[in-house]
């Protein structure tokens, strides 16, 4: 991959910084509008050239452990370009010899991006990756700790969305062992995000969302900026679309009248219902049909069909193991409709809204 390139030298310098535990080590300043980035200078210029050299060309290529070997930080919504934020020792980009930290990327593969925002950058450099390798968000935010015997309440944490799932970290992911080693994995389109109001928050924070994990966890997060939370919002949606249209089809296991049976939530036909058996369908029925719905927050769902025919409505009651994540799993899959008919759903916050409020939610009937 090309990286076009430039050392900012607008708002931007090298310090000494002390914490009062350690000696004085040098970083990088990034002042802008509405954000201060401070970044270690662990890496050092060894070509002989200037570290403000303006415009180069540097040629990189995927490997198989640590990827390019470099994060990235800033953006258009920050009013500064991306910006190279930390180089891994022994990885292509640091082996090239002429990427360092503070490096603004000006284009990629060609493609100009200075103008861009952290996610579209993201998009262009994963353009070239099967959709189980994209990266769509890696960012830092705030866990609130469950514990209330905590001394914290809150807790640095850092999310990632890769591929299927959701990626909650201690610390930065660098090579792909790391990958393999998160604190928690969730799939995208078994859990629920949830940005909340002013009158959900449990205390002065605001920009907070919850994850509402497969076995009906919620974990509860803070972001700094509402810019951070809009970005979050957008690349949960898309990482869940994205996953959703690579999959097309998910099967739980559930019970009708003490019959193991099984339902397929087909993204092309809708809902199938079998035995499991004998795999004889049982009844079948299209998004549209669905008009209603309602769960006991155990492990009933009741849906309600609209028969084409008659116009009558159906009701259909099974009972599942895993209750919540099949609740998501129709919501991932809703969404991903209305992304296919409304192309602005992904950047459409007051869609994605919408769309969450009439899809299956524990414990609440809802129309379609």
């Amino acid at each position: 991959m090309d990286f076009r390139t430039a050392c900012e030298e607008t708002k931007t310098g090298i310090c000494l910084l002390q914490d009062g535990n350690q000696e004085p080590f040098k970083v990088r300043l990034h002042l802008a509008k509405d954000i201060l980035m401070i970044q270690e200078q662990d890496v050092i210029c060894v070509s002989g050239e200037p570290f403000y050299s303006g415009e180069r060309t540097v040629t990189i290529r995927r490997q198989t452990v640590g990827g390019f070997g470099l994060s990235i930080k800033g953006g258009a919504e920050h009013n500064i370009p991306v910006v190279v934020s930390k180089i891994s020792k022994e990885q292509r980009a640091e082996l090239s010899g002429l990427l360092f930290i503070g490096d603004a990327i000006l284009q990629i593969n060609g493609i100009n991006v200075r103008k861009c925002r952290h996610e579209e950058v993201i998009k262009k450099i994963n353009r070239n990756f099967p959709v189980n390798q994209q990266i769509v968000y890696m960012g830092w935010c705030e866990a609130r700790e469950q514990d209330p015997l905590q001394d914290r309440v809150y807790s640095p944490t850092f999310l990632a969305l890769r591929g299927s799932c959701l990626y909650k970290f201690l610390a930065p992911p660098v090579t792909t062992w790391d990958w393999t080693r998160a604190e928690k994995t969730f799939s995208v389109y078994e859990i629920m995000c949830k940005i909340l109001k002013d009158s959900d928050l449990l205390d002065r924070r605001k920009h907070c969302f919850t994850v509402q994990s497969e076995s009906g966890e919620d974990l509860y997060f803070s972001v700094e900026l509402e810019s951070d939370l809009a970005q979050w919002e957008r690349a949960f949606q898309t990482a869940t679309f994205l996953e959703v249209e690579r999959i097309q089809c998910k099967t739980y296991a559930c019970v009708l009248e003490s019959h193991l049976m099984g339902l397929t939530i087909d993204f092309s036909t809708g809902f199938i219902c079998f035995d499991a058996a004998t795999k004889a369908i049982l009844w079948r029925y299209k998004f549209s049909q669905l008009k209603g719905s309602s769960d006991d927050g155990k492990s009933k769902i009741k849906f309600l069909f609209q028969n084409p025919d008659t116009k009558q409505i159906e009701a259909k009651e099974l009972e599942f193991s895993n209750l919540f994540a099949v609740l998501h799993c129709i919501h991932s899959f809703f969404a991903a409709k209305v992304a296919c008919l409304d192309p602005l759903f992904l950047g459409n916050q007051a869609t994605v809204s919408a769309a969450a409020s009439s899809a299956t939610t524990s414990k609440a009937k809802y129309t379609t």
